[in-house]
């Protein structure tokens, strides 16, 4: 790799927003649709049916992984390289799923004999979301072709579409009186949808090739077992906490804590939209020299780092009260988990980003090394954290959260230490210590509010204080904010009736 390489444009944040803006609307209306149905499926449906739920889903999250056998990663790198092959790549990914699907309801059949035969419901689930499975898994190899491609804009429809699908159906069928097994039909409803809208727009433009080619299949299997470490750690790492709170708890607790990490998955949108949208960009300034991939990734550092401090922190505040607020009484123990997911939160955006500039700078086996050390990690945690909590506190997924806090914050130290040297520098180093100060302040000036009836105006108070402090304390280089009001008045330009009333303002030149 040469330092002489042709040198990328300077990042752009009119660029950035260009790319990212058709992403990140789909995020926001997605993330809108996620919301409500977060809010009142735990609140209808009660605890015992989501930690059902929950339950079906980490099993199928976890086998799904294995289906996928790193493919999407893959594909999306291969596609970028040589969009000609996508056809063949694709269709090809896409029979091996199929395959290893099958091979996936042997190992749930095992698990419904070994562990919850005695519940019909539960292994009514089980199987319905295996369902569900396949349709994802194969609509993932077709996403990540997209996004190979460049086409985000597609998949940010297709997932608008689903979500929209699958929110209404659920919602009717919840305020209908339907029970638990009729939401996992409609999770089965919408992930066909996206199979189908994303098939559409995919083999429009690349027709597929329906041969079968065992000797394609194999080395694309070959070479997606690199990737196949990370994802699985990653989805054993995310899911396993619900499967010991399940055995050493109950199934109520499942719930609290399912329902609390559905609600913190909400607020994931930022960061999956900017790595989503800047990985491609990654890829390419690593290849031209680590100077540009530094060029990229400080910004990047800083941005997502000054967005997750005030969501974090004011989750942390005001985790009890929005709780009770959105799902009951019976929900309270989510609350105390919320708060705990708030810190989490913070060092989750930041991995999501420093994950995506390990892979582009072709350290996936440091990366795959973290994340098994993580797994590993957690089991012993959760293990003796998670009895301890449900004794003490009769809260076992409190014990879960916890162990999530511990081995989140591992993975940020480890992974900003096997970053190419220089890829961070002071500067990030003075943004972090910076915002923390300007989010401490914000904690202090909502914190008397979390007892109130008027806790929701923490909020706004709660964003004006720490912008507020993040301006005045200086927290984030000038080349940042700039990267920021760029990117926001490209948005906002974006917005139909918003764009009039910003040209309204606009000086004469």
């Amino acid at each position: 790799m040469s330092s002489h390489a042709t040198s990328p444009a300077p990042i752009s944040g009119a660029r950035l927003a260009r790319n990212a803006s058709a992403m990140m609307a789909a995020q926001l209306l997605t993330w809108a649709m996620a919301f409500v149905v977060a809010i009142f499926q735990p609140r209808i449906l009660g605890p015992l049916a989501i930690g059902q739920l929950s339950i079906a889903l980490s099993i199928w999250m976890i086998i799904g992984v294995l289906i996928t056998f790193g493919m999407d990663t893959y594909l999306t790198k291969a596609v970028a390289h040589d969009p000609h092959r996508t056809g063949t790549l694709v269709t090809t990914s896409l029979l091996a799923r199929t395959a290893l699907w099958l091979l996936g309801c042997l190992a749930a059949f095992g698990y419904d004999l070994a562990a919850v035969s005695a519940d019909p419901t539960q292994t009514a689930l089980i199987w319905i979301i295996g369902l569900m499975t396949l349709f994802s898994v194969l609509s993932g190899g077709l996403i990540a072709a997209l996004n190979g491609l460049e086409q985000t804009h597609y998949v940010s429809l297709v997932t608008v579409i689903s979500k929209v699908v699958l929110t209404v159906v659920s919602l009717g069928l919840l305020f209908a009186g339907f029970n638990v097994i009729w939401i996992g039909w409609a999770n089965v409803l919408a992930a066909m949808v996206a199979f189908l809208g994303d098939a559409f727009f995919l083999f429009r433009q690349h027709r597929p090739q329906w041969q079968i080619d065992l000797r394609a299949a194999r080395q694309m299997l070959l070479d997606s077992k690199q990737y196949l470490v990370t994802t699985l750690t990653l989805m054993v790492y995310q899911q396993i906490d619900r499967l010991f709170i399940a055995m050493f708890a109950s199934t109520e607790a499942v719930g609290w804590y399912g329902t609390a990490v559905n609600l913190f998955g909400t607020l994931m949108f930022f960061p999956v939209a900017i790595g989503t949208v800047i990985f491609p960009t990654l890829t390419r300034r690593f290849v031209a020299g680590q100077d540009h991939l530094a060029m990229v990734a400080r910004p990047i550092f800083n941005i997502m780092l000054a967005l997750s401090m005030p969501i974090g922190l004011g989750l942390l505040a005001l985790a009890e009260p929005i709780a009770l607020l959105l799902y009951g009484e019976a929900f309270r123990p989510t609350g105390v988990v919320l708060a705990v997911l708030g810190l989490v939160l913070i060092c989750t955006y930041l991995n999501t980003v420093l994950s995506q500039l390990l892979i582009a700078a072709e350290r996936t086996a440091a990366l795959n090394v973290i994340m098994i050390a993580a797994t590993v990690a957690t089991l012993p945690l959760d293990f003796v954290l998670v009895p301890w909590t449900d004794q003490v506190f009769g809260n076992g997924a409190l014990g879960g959260a916890l162990a999530y806090t511990v081995t989140e914050l591992g993975i940020l130290i480890a992974a900003i230490k096997l970053l190419p040297r220089g890829t961070l520098n002071a500067q990030n180093w003075r943004a972090g210590l910076l915002t923390s100060l300007a989010g401490i302040g914000m904690v202090l000036s909502i914190w008397w509010l979390r007892d109130s009836t008027f806790f929701f105006f923490g909020v706004p108070l709660g964003a004006i204080v720490y912008v507020g402090l993040v301006l005045v304390l200086r927290a984030l280089p000038d080349e940042d904010v700039t990267i920021i009001k760029d990117a926001l008045s490209k948005v906002i330009e974006r917005i139909p009736f918003l764009r009039g009333k910003l040209r309204a303002v606009q000086p004469e030149p």
